[in-house]
């Protein structure tokens, strides 16, 4: 198949840009904005208050987060669930600085930290913001807006059953639960449930995800395995997006997947030999922490990127 007949790619920052900046933050969400990702990927946990925030461990750790000047919280690892939104405000996320002028406007506008811990609400609205006039302010291109309002949200949502107090929703696996209800009724407000994927490696939270809205978009993550019945698997889950380590990924596997009419987007991939393989078999999308280095990668090879 010639290049110019390549299906498009989905370049998936993942975190946002992991690799380049402050991970699920503002911040971390404009560079991958910049970019021009097709959708960036990011994580879902409760506030003790139940406000859904973009977080991707269960704890906030010193290793992930530093606590901001005159904040008093928590020395040993609290879970983010035993925190209100208002403690959390007062921590920042580490990773690389860059230079981010619409995160660095839009959250002084709300009073809250670029590099801090934002809702998922905040996340819709600030790449409503990217793509309007905040974002002509911050000198983003016509070609930056544009992408910026087809950008896909992928949403992972935490749960981990052996540690259900992560959530502490009394997620039972039989129907929704404040997870799953306060996520919906965030995209809904926002309008952009036709952009929006809700994944997670509890398969459980997929599927009674279906019970609240057929038309939401989902997918299954699957870590360490593959199964054995591709097809009837992703019909039972009702998914709509297989999310494979990209180690347990092979050309059967996509052929699986696409004889099912779905879509299969590998997870983490930062390594051009590993984008050969996967690309070659013909995946739908990437997920890297890296979407600068996937971006070029395909310019260089003229292949499609979504």
């Amino acid at each position: 198949m010639s290049n110019a007949h390549r299906p498009a790619l989905e370049v998936q920052g993942h975190r946002g840009a992991r690799g380049l900046g402050p991970e699920n933050t503002l911040a971390g969400f404009e560079i991958a904005l910049d970019l021009g990702v097709t959708s960036i990927e990011t994580d879902v946990h409760l506030t003790k208050d139940n406000v859904p925030i973009l977080c991707h461990d269960a704890n906030i750790t010193a290793a992930l987060c530093e606590v901001r000047p005159g904040h008093d919280l928590p020395a040993t690892d609290p879970l983010v669930r035993s925190l209100t939104l208002e403690q959390l405000r007062g921590y920042r996320v580490r990773g690389p600085a860059n230079s981010t002028p619409l995160a660095y406007r839009f959250a002084n506008e709300r009073g809250i930290d670029p590099r801090g811990i934002p809702t998922l609400a905040e996340f819709f609205e600030f790449v409503a913001a990217y793509a309007g006039p905040l974002g002509v302010q911050a000198a983003k291109t016509a070609s930056q807006q544009e992408r910026a309002r087809r950008l896909l949200f992928d949403l992972e949502l935490k749960r981990v059953p052996f540690r259900a107090e992560t959530i502490g929703d009394g997620f039972t696996g039989n129907a929704p639960a404040r997870l799953e209800n306060s996520v919906l009724e965030a995209i809904h407000r926002a309008g952009v449930l036709h952009r929006t994927r809700v994944r997670s490696f509890d398969h459980r939270c997929v599927f009674v995800l279906k019970q609240l809205d057929m038309t939401l978009a989902t997918g299954v993550l699957l870590n360490n395995t593959v199964v054995g019945q591709i097809a009837k698997f992703l019909a039972d889950m009702r998914a709509d997006l297989y999310c494979p380590d990209f180690h347990f990924v092979d050309a059967d596997v996509v052929r699986q997947v696409h004889a099912a009419g779905r879509r299969i987007i590998p997870y983490t991939v930062n390594e051009e030999e590993a984008w050969d393989r996967l690309v070659a078999w013909g995946v739908d999308g990437i997920t890297t922490d890296y979407p600068d280095r996937l971006i070029a990668w395909l310019h260089r090879r003229g292949l499609p990127m979504a």
